[in-house]
């Protein structure tokens, strides 16, 4: 739950204190837990509406996929878009996306981190978030593009610097 609520703030403490209040949470309305779904979904569906909660009041909100023009970022040539991919190290290219990610609202950081970081179906992300699939499976597709995006704008301004 940690890793998961920590996507929500830059401050530890504050992401221990918010991982403390999901399991206040959830023992407080054990009761309301009806096992239509795992127990694991119904906590991180709790994790994922206290960290968005949160994100909300603070109003730390990143790009919105509407602000992006994906015309002003294409590339236009397929194989400029390897070569680049090829010059960076795998290590340059997840340090690159994790400082993007941490960049993005709060619920677009939680859908990648709930897709990728812990692995779950895509049929689960949903349900935690309260979307419906088809939905989820949009959101993270346009979350992937953003992310490409930048990071192909991030790679061609340090190359031109």
């Amino acid at each position: 739950m940690y890793v998961l609520v920590k996507r929500g703030c830059k401050d530890l403490a504050e992401a221990e204190e918010l991982a403390q209040d999901v399991f206040v949470k959830a023992y407080e309305h054990l009761g309301a837990f009806r096992g239509k779904a795992a127990f694991s979904t119904w906590l991180y569906r709790i994790a994922f509406n206290t960290a968005v909660s949160h994100a909300r009041k603070k109003k730390r909100f990143g790009i919105a996929i509407e602000q992006i023009n994906p015309c002003t970022y294409a590339v236009s040539d397929v194989e400029e878009q390897r070569e680049r991919e090829i010059l960076m190290s795998k290590e340059q290219r997840y340090a690159a996306v994790e400082r993007l990610l941490a960049n993005l609202p709060t619920d677009e950081q939680m859908l990648i981190a709930l897709y990728y970081k812990e692995e779950l179906k895509m049929e689960e992300v949903a349900n935690i978030a309260g979307l419906s699939l088809t939905n989820t499976k949009v959101k993270i597709h346009r979350i992937r593009q953003k992310l490409n995006m930048l990071l192909m704008e991030g790679y061609t301004h340090e190359t031109n610097e």
